[in-house]
């Protein structure tokens, strides 16, 4: 089998449920598989290793710090993050086929995600489409560090793009609770971060802020389309959002007490 010359990365922390099918999806294109996990408790080095990956273990440092340090362990310059809840499309394979083949490469590509609910493609709302640098040359490009949740890297308007016309899927969730669980995370951690640079919540605020956000995801932008998978995204979205502004209130309160 003649592979890619392109490395994957994937970054993990107690990903047995998943771990696989990412892995399984790249094999086909490459056996340069990069698992950098940061200290899981269950299956997940054990059956990465099955699997042909190098798995290095590293402290937790942050996202952007951790696939940096991936980065760092590749074989070949393109770099393709992929994170363990996600899976190459038949035909992103193939795309990518083509596109090494042809041997005329941009410096970063953006893919499109779909992204699974319950294991449900979503199509509509706040989830479609969702558009993600992802491929990209390694001597050239980097993940900025930062302990920001949604990492980024640093390419500007001169930097050679281009957008993959094949999907990337992700497998957001399996169950209700995993996500409202997620959002609750989110809420969370927005109010901590939030709180210090002297920014104020209210319950009108929260109520406001979550309505608006309801109505734009669920009626503007179609999530109604979804049915019941649409309805239970842009509710746990409203959720998250109203909390996010309610948990701010709470810490604001606390700090003048």
């Amino acid at each position: 089998m003649q592979f890619l010359p392109l490395s994957v990365v994937i970054i993990t922390h107690n990903e047995e449920a998943n771990i696989t099918r990412c892995i399984q999806s790249v094999q086909p294109l490459t056996d340069d598989i990069i698992v950098i996990d940061g200290g899981s408790t269950d299956n997940t080095v054990a059956l990465a290793q099955s699997l042909g990956a190098k798995v290095y273990s590293n402290a937790w440092q942050g996202y952007s710090k951790q696939k940096n340090f991936g980065n760092s362990k590749t074989a070949f310059n393109y770099v393709f993050s992929i994170d363990a809840d996600e899976a190459f499309s038949l035909e992103l394979c193939e795309e990518l086929t083509v596109l090494f083949k042809q041997n005329i490469l941009k410096t970063i590509y953006r893919v499109n995600l779909i992204n699974h609910y319950c294991n449900k493609p979503i199509k509509h709302g706040a989830w479609y489409p969702d558009w993600h640098y992802r491929l990209f040359d390694k001597t050239k490009i980097s993940w900025t560090e930062s302990d920001d949740v949604h990492e980024g890297l640093n390419w500007n308007e001169q930097t050679a793009k281009a957008d993959l016309s094949a999907h990337l899927l992700h497998y957001t969730t399996q169950s209700d609770a995993y996500y409202l669980q997620k959002m609750d995370n989110y809420a969370h951690l927005f109010a901590s971060k939030m709180q210090p640079k002297g920014k104020m919540g209210s319950s009108l605020k929260a109520l406001s802020s979550a309505t608006f956000r309801f109505i734009k995801e669920y009626i503007l932008q179609l999530g109604c389309l979804d049915g019941a998978e649409g309805l239970k995204i842009a509710s746990a979205h409203y959720i998250y959002t109203r909390n996010k502004y309610l948990y701010l209130k709470e810490l604001n309160n606390k700090k003048r007490k």
